[in-house]
């Protein structure tokens, strides 16, 4: 999934099978057969956390960022490991540390509101998720496996147009006309392809690593 702003992480579940592909792989086929849900964005979530680093760091803060912000489908096949997805996140739409999920996360829920638009400035831009040329994340999945109420998915992402690849255990819930999917990812800059941000000579920058957490809901068209 991601970002810029000012992040630190435990890098020791990341995901071995993350690696940078070709940016220009086409995408698979057309989705399975199966149960399609649309996803829900305003019952889905995203959150990714982001920290400082560098012998600047203590003027910089951790930064909270996304939103309401996963679009997309999801297909529940038979067999249940030719299920498939395909996703996306509109990069203009993503926040930037609302004081409610800076408190969720432990941290000072208040930051300045300069501060959040140079933070938005930033990762909008074109060194980062260069959201005029590339207006979408884009995410679809590769492999699924393991059991259906909590399988392991490979997927690729794409990123301001840097494209890679990497799994996920994942907790899913179907529940009538609804499907409900949550996890985390932990990653790197490097990994998406991706350099963090960084001022002050590179004494103030983001951590490369981060954390993605995100819940994904969808209904049946029937549910619509």
């Amino acid at each position: 999934m991601i970002l810029t702003g000012c992040s630190s992480v435990d890098s020791s579940d990341r995901s071995a099978n993350s690696q940078t592909v070709d940016a220009g792989t086409p995408t698979t086929g057309a989705l399975p057969d199966g149960q399609r849900y649309v996803v829900d964005a305003a019952a889905s979530n995203l959150r990714i956390l982001l920290e400082a680093e560098g012998p600047l760091a203590a003027l910089g803060h951790p930064h909270v960022i996304g939103g309401p912000v996963i679009e997309g489908t999801v297909v529940i096949a038979d067999p249940w490991q030719d299920s498939a997805f395909r996703l996306e996140v509109p990069v203009a739409a993503l926040e930037v540390d609302r004081s409610a999920w800076r408190a969720i996360e432990g941290l000072e829920p208040e930051v300045p509101d300069s501060a959040i638009a140079a933070t938005r400035e930033n990762m909008l831009g074109e060194s980062q998720l260069n959201a005029g040329e590339h207006p979408l994340i884009r995410l679809e999945s590769l492999e699924i496996t393991g059991p259906e109420w909590q399988p392991d998915v490979r997927f690729r992402v794409t990123i301001a147009g840097e494209t890679s690849v990497h799994s996920v255990p994942v907790a899913l819930e179907r529940d009538g006309d609804s499907l409900t999917a949550t996890g985390q990812l932990r990653t790197r800059f490097s990994e998406l392809g991706l350099a963090p941000y960084s001022a002050l000579g590179g004494g103030l920058r983001v951590a490369d690593e981060i954390t993605i957490r995100f819940r994904i809901t969808g209904v049946t068209a029937d549910a619509q």
